[in-house]
């Protein structure tokens, strides 16, 4: 992998591209747990353990799963502390075995390691197991108290309180990372492809699913007032959709839209560049006026495109990729206004989490593709104070 992928890209291509990188960074976790649970195989086949259940490397139970659309939900056992092997020094690095993750709304982080789902203060300590999945996009409520799961095998959403572990199977979900506003009372997600694509919002307890409008790609303003997404037309043309008020609008833009993210007084979203263009960032008014370029030009190339936006709650930053195919992703952070551009990656790919509770950038770092190590970061809003959080975490 080169540090600047060449040659000009169609918008055709592009969308090529994002889908063939959502699958590729979404199973790379995938591939290396098969490669850790074959080593485990390995060592209880030969030496002479009486191979005990390896319940950590299990996809998730979906046995008595419940259903949004039917009238209940199935409590299963409660999330389960472990000890925290993963942990970076500096950190407590156990589980305290009284706590009730998110029982008081507290800060937490999520993460995957080993084909488990774990949740912990942002520094990686008190770490409580959440669910077994091996790979499938996934978030934490802001407040700490449900995790939201696209199971990969399935295809379905399915929300978790990590108080009492009771878990709900919403329904059909695309791996895109569902996302919350900051009051943590419901969650977007999209389902479909195409024209059928939509995006849809739900309760934290299931109930209650509702479709905004037709597209992908939904992000959330941190207040809840404006959901955002992407649509495209078969002709390849572009619109950013944009719901407030109990209205939706389709706004066109100049260009192949790659992402989205939104406040609640204006758009952001990024362009795939072409012959003729650079790809860019761009903002503009919930009506599609005011439209500003922010960002103009990757730094490694042509083949690349700005992914992964991801708007800090207070409003003031956003955080943005330059990616491409085989998980090439590079990490900046800069000002709503596209000013004080940082690079958060060092020769290194990053793949972000978004911004936590604690006001911190939460990315792995680490191309699981490539064979490489990964693990779970934390950088402050003015890319200062880069920190390893869990070794061999992933998302």
């Amino acid at each position: 992998m080169t540090e600047r992928p060449p040659g000009a890209t169609s918008a055709t291509e592009w969308a090529r591209i994002a889908r063939r990188r959502r699958v590729l960074v979404w199973s790379g976790a995938g591939l290396a747990v098969v490669a850790v649970v074959a080593a485990v195989l390995f060592l209880l086949l030969t030496g002479g353990n009486d191979g005990g259940d390896p319940a950590t490397f299990d996809p998730v139970d979906r046995g008595a799963e419940s259903s949004a659309t039917t009238s209940g939900t199935d409590a299963t056992s409660g999330a389960e502390p472990t000890s925290h092997p993963g942990a970076s020094s500096g950190t407590t690095g156990s589980a305290n075995p009284t706590a009730t993750p998110g029982a008081q709304g507290t800060c937490r982080i999520a993460y995957r390691r080993a084909g488990v789902l774990y949740v912990a203060d942002p520094d990686g300590s008190d770490e409580v197991r959440a669910a077994a999945s091996v790979e499938g996009a996934f978030s934490i409520a802001p407040d700490g108290r449900t995790l939201a799961l696209v199971d990969a095998t399935t295809g379905t959403l399915a929300l978790y309180d990590l108080a009492t572990g009771a878990r709900v199977a919403v329904g059909p979900a695309n791996q895109e990372m569902p996302v919350w506003p900051v009051s943590s009372a419901w969650v977007v997600y999209s389902t479909g492809s195409g024209s059928g694509a939509r995006v849809l919002r739900v309760d934290r307890d299931g109930r209650n699913a509702k479709t905004l409008f037709t597209g992908g790609e939904a992000a959330v303003s941190p207040d809840g007032a404006v959901v955002c997404g992407i649509a495209h037309a078969p002709s390849g043309a572009s619109s950013v959709v944009v719901y407030h008020g109990g209205r939706a609008a389709s706004l066109p833009v100049a260009g192949y839209a790659t992402d989205v993210a939104c406040s609640s007084t204006r758009v952001f979203y990024s362009l795939a560049g072409d012959d003729g263009a650079d790809s860019s960032i761009r903002s503009m008014s919930l009506d599609g006026g005011d439209v500003l370029t922010i960002r103009t030009g990757p730094q490694a190339g042509s083949r690349v495109s700005f992914q992964d936006l991801c708007l800090k709650p207070d409003g003031t930053r956003v955080a943005f990729t330059e990616a491409g195919d085989d998980g090439y992703s590079r990490l900046f952070v800069m000002g709503v206004d596209g000013g004080g551009s940082r690079t958060l990656s060092v020769r290194r790919d990053d793949y972000p989490m978004c911004w936590g509770c604690d006001g911190r950038l939460y990315f792995i770092e680490g191309n699981a593709i490539q064979g490489e190590a990964t693990k779970l970061m934390g950088v402050g809003a003015d890319g200062t104070g880069r920190v390893v959080i869990v070794e061999g975490a992933s998302r």
